[in-house]
Order: C-alpha cells, then structure tokens, then sequence
C-alpha cells in the first residue's frame, strides 16, 4: 500500500537530504499530471522541486524494473546535450532514484508550465516538436541495457473470441465489433509482418511524446517530461504515429498539421525513411486494434464499474479511429511517395 509522501515526513527528511534540497519552507502540495505515479511539489529555502513518488504496482526488489527507470532519466539528460529540451531527475553519485523502505522517489526541477490543448495545437507547435523528434533520432544514442517495449499481441483467434464475448453480454458496441471483424484480423496479421520489417532500424527516443508529455513556458518554450517510456523503436513509425497525433487523429484530423510536421520533421534531418512508410502505418494501424481489444475486454469484464465506464470510452475512441485511419492512410501514403 502507498503511503503518501506528505503523510511520511521521514521520507521527505532523507530526500531533501540525499537530494541536498534544502528546508522545507511549508507543506507538500499534491499536484496534477501523475496517471500512475503520484506527483508532489516541495518549495524549500533553495528552490522548488517536483518529486515522483513511484506508483505501488513497481516491484522495487526487480532489479531490471529499477534499472530501467535509472536509464530511461539517463536518456533525457543525454538528450538534453543535444539541443533537446529534456527535464531530468536530480542524480546523486550515478543514481537517480531513491528508494526508501517500500517507496521510491525521484526529484526533478519544477517548472511553471503547462501542456497543450488539442484545440489550442497550432502549426507552429507542430514544427517545433517534429524539429525535437528529428534531433532526438539525429543523436543515435547508445544506451547498453535499455530494452525495446515488449506489448501484448492479440492474435486473430484471441480477437475472434473477445469479438463473440462482447456479443454474448449484448456489448452496446457488439454489432460494429462484428461487422469490422474481418479488418481486425487483418489490421493485426499486417501489423505483425511490419513489426519485424521495422525491427532492423531503431534509435533510442522518448516512446510516449504526445501531448501531454510536453510543457510549454510560452509558445516557443517548450520542455519534454516523462521520459519513462524511452526505448529503442523504429523512428519512422514514431514519428508517423506522433504527427497522426499532433494532427488529431482521434479528435477532428487536422490534414495540414500531419503533413506540417513530416516537412519539419524531414527538414530538421530526422532519420525516418520512405521504404518504411506503409509499414509504419500498419504498425500504427494495429497498435489502435491492440487498443481496441484489450478495452473490449475491460468493457464486459470488470466489476469496477468506472473501470467498465472508462472501457467502454477507449471501445468508442478506439474504434473511430480505425476507421478514420483506414480511409485516410490510402491518400496519406500516396502523398509521402510522391
């Protein structure tokens, strides 16, 4: 069980001792923007820092676990030496994070900023944040130990039953669900053959650098956070699946932010490459499957009725988007090749 920080003062003593955080100046405040760590704002007589306290899910006696959370900071502040505007945990003698007893904590500068809107996303946004992508790839940083995402495949027998599941308990979504069955399963076999094309060609990057994983100070200022999902990946299929993002894919698509963000993106040297393109939207394409699935499931199977709730939102978003991107993705090749 997590206790919170501000309930564990002890813990907070050794931080800002280990962190050399200087005196606390009044109590911790509770903030914002954690979807699975709980995040805490410390002001002290020095400064004021944003401290994560890892979520209670983290097995902090798995070595690995603990060693990926170590490199993936180590990421964002080598990637900060190459005119990437990265925010880093505070590091003390090669170490990032502190673990105490059952708890673990790292300590970041706070930063007075906030992210974006989807409505509030201008060209200008855009260009930016393909310029930071195509620096990120340009690094080509090599970070030993670091390991690709491994993500649950749903295979066509696996997306045929859930499909009946659904059916069986009168899912409000089943009919759809059966209709596109056939694109499913297609969607899926293509994205595994893409998959293993892809796998030949990775750089080290973010791996999760949507909205929300980026702070603006003002509308030229912006600061990259949460860099936990940093892995090696294909940067052709990060930066299709980014500026299908950027562009509002699953909101009302924006067609000029997509091919924006490609110009930027290619213009600024980035290291994605044409004969990758159609693999990287199968990828794309069954990634929103693999979504769409593992909600199916969450929508008829849990006795946590948020959580049912919640499921059957993602269904809904899900499955608009596929359908979005089948009709859209035919144009948006042709345009790349040309």
């Amino acid at each position: 069980m997590l206790t919170p920080l501000d309930d564990h003062q002890e813990h907070l003593g050794k931080i800002c001792e280990h962190f050399s955080l200087g005196e606390p100046q009044q109590a911790l405040e509770s903030v914002a923007g954690g979807f699975h760590h709980r995040m805490w704002q410390l002001q002290t007589d020095l400064d004021t820092f944003a401290i994560k306290q890892l979520a209670d899910d983290i097995d902090l006696e798995d070595a690995n676990a603990i060693r990926q959370f170590e490199l993936t900071e180590s990421v964002a502040e080598a990637c900060s030496s190459h005119d990437v505007p990265a925010v880093f945990a505070r590091k003390v003698d090669g170490q990032y994070l502190l673990k105490l007893q059952d708890q673990a904590y790292l300590v970041y500068p706070w930063v007075t900023a906030s992210a974006l809107a989807r409505e509030d996303i201008t060209p200008g946004h855009v260009d930016q944040v393909a310029a930071i992508f195509a620096r990120i790839h340009r690094a080509d940083l090599q970070v030993p130990g670091l390991v690709a995402e491994q993500k649950e495949l749903h295979e066509q027998e696996k997306i045929e039953a859930l499909v009946e599941f659904a059916r069986s308990r009168n899912s409000s979504r089943s009919s759809e669900l059966q209709e596109y069955l056939s694109l499913f399963k297609n969607l899926v076999a293509r994205h595994n053959v893409a998959v293993d094309a892809l796998s030949n060609h990775t750089v080290v990057s973010h791996g999760d650098l949507d909205h929300k994983n980026i702070l603006w100070i003002s509308s030229d200022e912006p600061l990259l956070i949460d860099w936990e999902s940093a892995r090696p990946l294909n940067p052709t299929h990060e930066v299709i699946l980014e500026a299908l993002d950027w562009s509002g894919i699953t909101m009302d698509f924006n067609e000029s932010l997509f091919d924006g963000f490609i110009r930027s993106y290619l213009r600024a040297g980035g290291d994605g490459r044409f004969n990758e393109v159609e693999a990287a939207f199968d990828c794309v394409l069954g990634d929103w499957v693999n979504w769409l699935m593992y909600n199916v499931g969450r929508s008829i199977e849990l006795s946590d009725a948020a959580q049912r709730q919640l499921g059957q939102e993602q269904v809904d978003l899900a499955l608009a988007t596929i359908l979005r991107l089948e009709k859209l993705v035919p144009r948006l090749l042709r345009k790349l090749r040309n």
